[in-house]
């Protein structure tokens, strides 16, 4: 499978759709690995106690 590198696309033509198509390319990346994190169990606010015993939530 030919992985396209938009970086180097956008670098060659100077085109805004060529940046955008990376831009899309990177936050869809980081969405497949947050969503990978996730389903394992893995989430950003793990460990995180916001409880302090009176009732009070911060």
């Amino acid at each position: 499978m030919n992985e396209i590198n938009y970086w180097e696309k956008f670098m060659e033509t100077g085109k805004i759709d060529d940046f955008l198509a990376y831009k899309n390319a990177v936050k869809d990346t980081r969405e497949m690995a947050r969503g990978e994190k996730e389903s394992l169990g893995e989430h950003s606010h793990a460990g995180i106690y916001t409880g302090y015993g009176d009732g009070v939530k911060g």
